[in-house]
């Protein structure tokens, strides 16, 4: 009985996967605040490391990076790599030192979706030498990382519901 429920969860988590992955894909289909899109599969990463164990939490990470890094522009691999490794690491430090609810797990998600998108940026615009890189992080990146953030509360409560329900 309990494997059933584990399927149905996980199920449910792959659909929601491939749901955000198509709205994320989708051009002009999510509103855009001054030219910022949501990162919606880091939110639902993050979301589902919240809720599950460390290796699931790890392996829902790397799902969620591969299909960025397929929407993405030649990056393949940095958001396979880097959604892993915070998903191991919020996954890992719910389980062992901390408490999980939604203050907790919101802050080492702030965390995650600060770094991500930030070593992004670092790595693939700064070090590329892309002029007036200062202008560019404040006005799209500070604000995508925000966005996303926004976009994790109500996936973090999907979530929960979802493993409350399948569990």
């Amino acid at each position: 009985m309990r494997s059933k429920r584990v399927f149905f969860r996980r199920l449910a988590f792959a659909l929601e996967v491939i749901l955000l992955w198509v709205l994320q894909s989708t051009p002009k289909l999510l509103p855009e605040l001054y030219g910022a899109k949501p990162f919606l599969l880091l939110s639902a990463a993050l979301a589902m490391s919240a809720c599950e164990e460390v290796i699931p939490s790890m392996i829902w990470g790397a799902v969620c990076g591969a299909l960025s890094d397929i929407s993405s522009s030649g990056t393949v691999g940095f958001f396979s790599i880097a959604f892993a490794l915070v998903c191991f690491a919020q996954a890992s430090l719910l389980d062992t030192y901390l408490n999980r609810n939604i203050l907790t797990s919101g802050v080492l998600s702030l965390g995650s979706v600060a770094a991500v998108i930030g070593l992004y940026f670092v790595f693939f615009r700064l070090f590329a030498g892309v002029p007036d890189c200062g202008t560019l992080f404040v006005r799209r990146y500070l604000l995508r990382m925000a966005y996303t953030f926004i976009c994790y509360i109500p996936l973090y409560f999907l979530n929960r519901f979802l493993r409350k329900t399948f569990s």
